[in-house]
């Protein structure tokens, strides 16, 4: 253990446990066992509980309420407190309204959220891996309580940091008139920001919840995995982690926002609120919404994704990726099989016609050459083609770029999850097939979910797989600490993981990429 983390954890074991140095010192009385669930942190004491091995702290602020005039702007310093604080109940969910598809979202009105959870095992060793999940929901829905990492904490060893940010337009929005003067861009980008607060908090922090603040793995899924994307390319962001792991997200595509098309949005939404030329101060204008008017402007928006532009994300991911100037820490990334199973545009789908009709809306003159490499009778019903079609063509596709750009550049391994008949939601009904390994559904195998049905006994292996391999590697960086994958020496490169185990595959072959490098060439 390093001297500055000795420190540290003892200035907190003697803080927490509030142990009196002349008693102890004159031998009066025996100093009593510390409280694990009592620990100091830079901004005060807290309290915690455990349970079933894991001991927790929920609710803790890492930046100030972004309300007032702090709503739209980069966040600020948590505020300390004195005595002891009560850690045992989730903050909030960050102002979001119902999911515009059905996702998984957290109605909450509440703009004062921005807070984590920390969870540890329940055993004497520190300088254990620090993880911190970023969750999905294209930065517009959900939120850190739905995600509950107990099997990930007491299985992998690992301290886990859950992190509520800014959702929706209150993350996103780029009206110019949030800017600074002089051409200094600040708009657009509040969640990423409220996201390297809460990770300047965690390297500050770590030791006192027995995590090694030396050794901290950022890992989202989704829109949290894009946002993991541009914590690789951002400057500000540089020396706040140590690895990556990217769950469905494809950082060398084209996610982001561009700073042209956000501006826009922004300005169209701020006149639809009332904040236009006429009112003068449109910064002051909006920072007077009603909470509820501002959700109800972001409510026909599916996504809100971060902004293009500006001292956070200067250029696209991919661009930051191809160029070498990202931030080089060892990456773990990868997609679902079937990450496409179950999208609206397979259904209806039910012969050739109605097939060769939705392809054409999908793609265009394309459509008969891609119905003939991907045959109805190759599926077991015809939405299942759809979605396949559309998984190969995207994400397929998509996470290949990103192999391609990151190269040898950094120790990077990619993976494939794959599973059949995986837990589906369990607030919506089951599509009339069978489902595979969809978009989210790995979310299932990592944590205990608010919104997944429970898993099967023949579905627990791939739990126990992934577990063990995120762990690992956030302890070496390294997934399954036998060296390297060789990630990019061969067509059969990618890691399959599935409750059978790992095995490599040919992912170009499974995915039809060369037939759609060809079509685009």
């Amino acid at each position: 253990m390093h001297l500055k983390t000795t420190a540290k954890r003892l200035a907190g074991v003697i803080a927490a446990a509030g142990l009196a140095v002349g008693t102890i010192a004159c031998g009066t009385a025996e100093a009593d066992e510390p409280d694990p669930t009592l620990v100091a942190t830079e901004q005060g004491r807290l309290q915690g509980t455990t349970d079933d091995g894991v001991r927790s702290w929920l609710g803790v602020p890492y930046a100030a309420p972004p309300v007032g005039d702090l709503r739209w702007a980069s966040p600020e310093p948590a505020a300390s407190w004195d005595g002891v604080r009560d850690a045992d109940e989730f903050a909030p969910a960050c102002a979001q309204g119902e999911s515009a598809m059905g996702m998984p979202s957290v109605p909450s009105e509440a703009e004062d959220c921005l807070y984590l959870n920390v969870y540890a095992p329940d055993i004497a060793d520190d300088d254990l891996p620090v993880m911190v999940w970023f969750h999905g929901g294209g930065n517009a829905y959900g939120a850190a309580e739905q995600y509950d990492p107990s099997r990930l904490v007491t299985d992998g060893e690992v301290v886990v940091v859950t992190v509520n940010y800014r959702q929706g337009l209150f993350g996103t929005l780029a009206h110019p008139a949030l800017d600074g003067g002089n051409g200094e861009i600040l708009s657009g980008d509040y969640g990423l920001q409220d996201q390297q607060a809460a990770l300047e908090w965690v390297r500050s922090n770590a030791s006192a919840f027995g995590g090694d603040e030396g050794s901290v793995t950022v890992f989202g899924q989704s829109g949290g995995g894009y946002d993991v994307c541009a914590h690789l390319a951002s400057a500000g962001s540089a020396g706040l982690f140590d690895k990556a792991i990217v769950q469905s997200a494809m950082c060398a595509t084209d996610w982001a926002t561009s700073r042209e098309e956000g501006q826009a949005l922004a300005v169209g939404i701020a006149e639809g609120l009332g904040c236009d030329e006429s009112t003068g101060d449109i910064a002051a204008c909006l920072r007077q919404i009603d909470t509820a008017d501002v959700i109800a402007a972001g409510s026909e928006l599916f996504e809100t994704q971060p902004v293009i532009g500006g001292p956070v994300m200067p250029v696209p991911t991919g661009e930051a990726l191809a160029s070498g100037e990202f931030n080089r820490v060892p990456i773990l990334h990868g997609v679902n099989s079937d990450e496409m199973q179950g999208h609206p545009a397979g259904a209806g789908v039910e012969d050739e016609e109605s097939y060769l009709a939705a392809l054409t809306g999908l793609f265009g003159e394309d459509a008969a050459a891609i119905a003939e490499e991907y045959p109805l009778d190759d599926f077991e019903v015809p939405a299942k083609a759809v979605g396949a079609i559309m998984t190969d063509s995207d994400w397929a596709a998509g996470m290949e770029r990103t192999r391609e750009v990151l190269g040898d550049q950094v120790p990077a391994f990619t993976y494939e999850l794959s599973v059949s008949d995986a837990p589906y939601f369990d607030y919506v009904p089951r599509p009339g097939y069978r489902l595979d390994a969809f978009h989210m559904v790995d979310c299932a195998f990592l944590f205990d979910t608010a919104f997944f049905e429970p898993m099967r006994e023949s579905q627990e292996p791939l739990a126990e797989l992934m577990i063990a391999s995120w762990s690992e590697f956030a302890r070496s960086g390294d997934p399954d600490g036998e060296g390297p994958w060789e990630p990019y020496a061969t067509d059969a490169d990618v890691r399959e993981l599935s409750p059978e185990g790992a095995r490599n595959i040919d992912f170009a072959d499974e995915h039809h990429l060369g037939f759609w490098r060809s079509l685009h060439a």
